[in-house]
């Protein structure tokens, strides 16, 4: 299954490793400093919402960490129910 991540963009959801909410009072880089992956910008830095690490990338969202965990706990719910 893929996650709908922004800007027709999707990923698939056994990639992600973790995701963190961009802080919008400071630099938005600070949460994923220590992390080595290249930095895809789904939206304008100054629209980041959320950091969503992969294996291979770091994306940046302007979805809310809350509308992708909500998103992702839909489709697992959905599974359950089958």
């Amino acid at each position: 299954m893929y996650l709908h991540i922004g800007d027709n963009l999707s990923i698939p959801m056994n990639s992600i490793i973790t995701m963190i909410h961009a802080d919008s009072g400071k630099s938005h880089r600070t949460g994923i400093s220590h992390y080595d992956a290249e930095v895809i910008n789904v939206v304008p830095e100054d629209k980041i919402k959320t950091y969503i690490v992969t294996d291979d990338y770091v994306y940046a969202s302007g979805i809310s960490l809350k509308t992708l965990k909500k998103r992702i706990d839909e489709f697992y719910s959905i599974l359950k129910n089958k």
